[in-house]
């Protein structure tokens, strides 16, 4: 025992540990990343208190959207591991295996486009977000935002319209698939992805709706 710690008295016990406490925080401040944590349904059950149910149509898009996202998912796993096994075994090589993976890549991206729009889990810069947080001003941003992506999601499924006809003569190298194919997915995932952002429209007053992993899964 030192000569500081006879001198300490009880009293002095709840200002030592406060220290130790400040002391334990910054230690962990150090050390978590600058990224903000993402909620998801298991880290926050509560994510989505408050928020607008999807209607009846909407949640069958996503599910049909979901459903094609994953079967899209499989084929690249699928494509990638094949190509993987041709290296150990060429006997199996398959020279469409690459341009399978690639394909399901560009239409699993076009696809769940809507489902991501509609759930907040596309990439957005929320600069003024947090400075007008709980005013009016922050409904009139959301409202605007909503209607310039249903502006861009239809000009952009024009687009994909255009290129269905414009493409369907060119075909891929490997597996001779009409590169039209590809924007059918896009043009399903930006007419998904305007109607999600128009349904936001009425209801810019209340809670946004986030991703939730659980509702993918299921």
């Amino acid at each position: 025992m030192t000569d500081n710690d006879a001198e300490r008295t009880p009293e002095d016990e709840p200002h030592r540990d406060a220290d130790g406490e400040q002391a334990r925080k910054a230690s962990e401040a150090e050390g978590e990343s600058i990224y903000p944590a993402t909620d998801t349904y298991y880290t926050a059950p509560g994510l989505n208190r408050g928020a607008p149910e999807d209607p009846l149509f909407l949640r069958i898009l996503s599910a049909i959207e979901i459903t094609i996202g994953v079967t899209l998912f499989a084929l690249i796993v699928f494509g990638v591991m094949y190509q993987v096994l041709g290296r150990y075994f060429p006997s199996v090589n398959w020279v469409g295996a690459g341009e399978l993976a690639l394909l399901s890549m560009i239409a699993m991206t076009f696809v769940v486009t809507g489902y991501l729009v509609g759930r907040n889990g596309h990439i957005v810069l929320e600069i003024f977000d947090e400075l007008l947080a709980g005013t009016r001003l922050f409904i009139a941003l959301r409202v605007v935002s909503a209607v310039i992506m249903v502006a861009t999601s239809v000009a952009l499924a024009f687009e994909a319209w255009v290129k269905i006809d414009t493409e369907w003569g060119r075909a891929s190298a490997a597996m001779h698939v009409p590169l039209g194919v590809l924007y059918i997915f896009a043009l399903i995932g930006f007419v998904s992805a305007a109607i999600h952002s128009a349904f936001k429209i009425p209801y810019a007053n209340r809670p946004e709706r986030k991703l939730d992993i659980g509702e993918m899964e299921g």
